[in-house]
């Protein structure tokens, strides 16, 4: 990695590891390459014997090590532990591995190895991420206007959870991702300003920010395959300003 930074995501303390430079030195990285997967065996009830389902991902378990060597290793080793301190909080992990990809996670922190010293301080940092996929920091987005279709792209290699918000006024909207053939309808009503978040990663229908009117939700929540997705938006009685933009994040399973 060219570089890794660590972000308290509660007190917004930052820690930044780079390969040989600003006084620290990452050496070894696991758990970046590939998501591990479990093999899971359920029993079906009603059913004469059990499933075999091989492509179920748990959490990700990260950890990278290295050495603190700054003239000043003690600020840097103070630094790093006021970061890591809150264990049980979110952590923001953001790297860019040697052939740029710049990529981020978030993680509780659940070990760390730092032993106190005279002046090399090695260190061994364990992270738990609860999604198994990685995302670009880069966040994109596509708009699409009523009855038209746009193509989102997915640079990634995993499926990727959007966030799709519909901008009034209308009725009766309808997103599609030709791709998959997957839909979603909300019957409800909009005017100039207002706007509906669906949110597939948390599985949400909120109006204007604040509301929820998932009952006014029907079909798929649709995620973005690897590569291009064609999303289509219809509403309606829309107007000029009826529009559907999608925010997403390309998806990785590794580097």
């Amino acid at each position: 990695m060219k570089q890794i930074k660590i972000t308290d995501q509660v007190n917004s303390l930052e820690f930044d590891f780079f390969d040989n430079a600003g006084g620290t030195i990452l050496r070894s990285y696991e758990g970046f390459e590939y998501a591990t997967v479990r093999n899971v065996i359920e029993d079906i009830s009603g059913k004469g014997g059990a499933t075999y389902i091989t492509s179920k991902f748990g959490r990700r378990l990260i950890s990278w090590s290295g050495d603190l060597v700054s003239d000043d290793v003690f600020t840097l080793r103070r630094s790093l532990m006021a970061v890591l301190r809150q264990q049980g909080t979110m952590k923001l992990i953001k790297f860019t591995t040697y052939d740029d990809l710049e990529l981020q996670c978030e993680a509780e922190i659940i070990r760390v190895v730092n032993p106190y010293t005279h002046k090399i301080h090695s260190f061994l940092i364990e992270a738990m991420a609860p999604d198994w996929r990685f995302f670009s920091q880069e966040e994109f987005e596509t708009v699409v206007d009523d009855g038209f279709a746009e193509i989102a792209d997915n640079d990634g290699n995993e499926e990727t959870d959007p966030t799709f918000k519909i901008n009034g006024p209308g009725t009766s909207f309808i997103v599609t991702n030709n791709e998959t053939g997957k839909s979603f309808t909300i019957e409800r009503t909009l005017e100039v300003d207002d706007y509906i978040e669906v949110n597939v990663k948390e599985r949400t229908v909120i109006l204007n920010g604040t509301t929820s009117i998932f009952s006014n939700f029907d079909g798929d929540f649709i995620a973005l395959e690897p590569g291009e997705n064609e999303i289509e938006f219809d509403a309606v009685d829309g107007a000029g300003a009826t529009s559907l933009s999608v925010f997403f994040r390309n998806a990785y399973n590794g580097i």
